[in-house]
């Protein structure tokens, strides 16, 4: 196992997210914020805290992993309990790899008719990429391997609470921060 972000690495970079968003939001007089469980939790409130308007959290979780394989089903575990209709929402999550959760899980809100729907994730794991998602927000761009740590889980549901993100698997590759594509409309 290898550390490839440390702790401090994802608090500045958590940090730098939030200011954009801050900008990006910054007419809003109320932010959804929607953490996806279980891993989007230590990514979603660190985030939260930065945010200078006001939001409400809610969290959806749903379920896709056998082990370290996506099973290729989603099924739904506990769903919003807040009425987006209409409200700007932005979607946390600790990872995007495939795309197809996040993909099943904004087709899902799509039936609950918000406003306008942006997505952050802590980790892009574009190597593994099969659904065409825009991501608005992103932390990081990690190799094709396991990873864990900063609530992402490791092996058989272990390892969230380290403080940075590790390797599980062996890989000389390094994290990268994505550019930063043009400012986003305002709201």
């Amino acid at each position: 196992m290898r550390e490839l972000i440390s702790a401090q690495r994802i608090q500045h970079r958590v940090e730098e997210l939030a200011q954009q968003i801050n900008d990006d939001f910054s007419g809003v007089e109320l932010l959804y914020l929607i953490i996806i469980l279980r891993g989007g939790c230590f990514f979603g409130v660190d985030l939260a805290k930065r945010l200078t308007m006001p939001v409400r959290l809610d969290y959806i979780r749903v379920t896709t992993y056998s082990g370290t394989k996506s099973s290729g089903v989603v099924s739904m575990v506990s769903d919003i309990m807040t009425d987006v209709r209409g409200k700007p929402v932005l979607v946390l999550d600790d990872i995007i790899d495939t795309g197809f959760t996040m993909e099943w899980i904004l087709r899902y809100l799509e039936l609950k008719n918000p406003g306008v729907v942006r997505v952050a994730t802590l980790l892009d794991k574009p190597a593994r990429r099969e659904y065409d998602l825009h991501i608005d927000y992103i932390g990081f761009t990690v190799p094709n391997v396991f990873v864990a740590g900063y609530g992402l889980d490791g092996l058989d549901d272990t390892m969230a609470n380290l403080p940075g993100v590790i390797a599980v698997e062996p890989t000389d590759e390094e994290v990268s921060i994505p550019p930063r594509s043009a400012r986003l409309p305002a709201l």
